[in-house]
């Protein structure tokens, strides 16, 4: 167990750091594949300026030539992409090949919600990976029918809200991910994670207004966020137990 542990935390990590680089990169338009540079003076980073976690922590949060203050957005999903692969690995001892798998969906649909919450928008990419990885799970897992119908709740009920609005209540990117995310799933686990959404969203939404951090004019909130801590809820039985409370 300590070697597929310290495994993990390693992938995640890295994965944690090309993370940033996604989170970076898909908003500016910049190239995927060039070296690193500081987003104050340009110059381009050392592999030893790179290490995720340690390299902010050595650096003092700054850049090494200008001192620029690095964001703190750069260790925080690092630690966060590290965390979501070990709990992964701690749902799936037995089985490394559907870890991994579940490590990679949590780990890109934990950058979809930091994109969303900071761009009201969601790349393509991360939910590609996140659909492949869905996919992979499910065929490991030998579900595939009752995924199919997984998928086709969300995509019936927020695709009808995005056709009637025409975009205004919900975005098409949401809409596609809530499909993905009900392929995960399953039938049970998507109506799960649709009901928590929204009661999620409402105990968010009424505090951020309460203590004014949200306005009334506000014409979009990120909603990606609600809907992943709804569908790790519903994947970890969480959410079958609170819903059962209203019964």
């Amino acid at each position: 167990m300590l070697i597929p542990a310290f495994l993990f935390v390693l992938l995640g990590l890295a994965v944690g750091s090309f993370g940033n680089v996604l989170l970076v990169r898909l908003k500016s338009g910049e190239s995927l594949w060039g070296r690193s540079r500081c987003v104050s003076c340009r110059r381009t980073i050392p592999w030893y300026d790179l290490l995720p976690v340690v390299s902010y922590v050595f650096l003092w949060g700054r850049c090494r030539k200008c001192h620029a203050h690095i964001s703190l957005q750069y260790p925080l999903v690092e630690l966060g992409s590290t965390a979501l692969f070990f709990l992964a690995l701690m749902l799936h001892q037995q089985d490394l090949l559907l870890a991994g798998a579940l490590a990679a969906l949590f780990s890109f649909l934990f950058f979809a919600c930091v994109f969303d919450a900071r761009h009201q928008r969601i790349p393509d990419l991360f939910t590609a990976v996140i659909a492949l990885a869905a996919l992979a799970i499910v065929l490991r897992q030998g579900t595939l029918f009752d995924s199919l119908l997984g998928a086709t709740s969300p995509l019936v009920w927020f695709g009808g809200q995005w056709a009637l609005s025409r975009g205004r209540w919900v975005g098409a990117g949401d809409v596609l991910l809530a499909a993905v995310l009900g392929f995960w799933l399953g039938m049970e686990g998507a109506v799960t994670m649709i009901v928590l959404s929204y009661m999620i969203g409402a105990v968010v939404v009424t505090t951020l207004l309460v203590f004014r951090k949200l306005s009334l004019h506000q014409k979009r909130v990120a909603f990606v966020p609600f809907l992943a801590a709804a569908s790790l809820l519903a994947y970890s039985g969480v959410g079958d137990f609170y819903l059962s409370l209203f019964h």
